[in-house]
């Protein structure tokens, strides 16, 4: 049975000051780690959630590849906007955890794929499952 993206929303992480921005797959949780400013796209390929955070004012951006396979070991709070999950507190996978593959492209190297679309930024960013 293939993942599916069943709901986003906030979380509280423990130890943290305000919400982040979190995707539920199945039943797991992933806070794919979007700042301030930053425009998020997020999807399914396999047995991995894909994301590409664009930070124009920054002039970054991130490709994030995270594993299905990965534990969830941060305490959290669901917090809002999740409207097909129940309040309740879980354990998340987050994007500085082991196993999450990144690729960055900032400065002069954003230049290059700041206007690119998605799947010719993925295939530049050379992320797979």
């Amino acid at each position: 049975m293939m993942p599916e993206i069943k709901d986003t929303g906030k979380v509280w992480l423990r130890g943290q000051f305000g919400t982040v921005f979190a995707v539920k797959v199945d039943e797991q949780v992933f806070v794919p780690g979007q700042e301030d400013g930053q425009s998020i796209d997020y999807w399914l390929e396999g047995d991995f959630l894909c994301v590409d955070l664009h930070g124009r004012d920054q002039s970054i951006r991130i490709a994030r590849l995270f594993p299905m396979s990965l534990e969830a070991t941060h305490p959290a709070t669901l917090f809002n906007g999740f409207n097909k999950t129940k309040h309740a507190d879980v354990k998340v996978i987050v994007c500085e955890d082991e196993g999450v593959a990144e690729r960055v492209f900032k400065d002069e190297d954003y230049d290059d794929i700041q206007n690119l679309t998605r799947d010719a930024f993925w295939k530049r960013a050379g992320l797979s499952g």
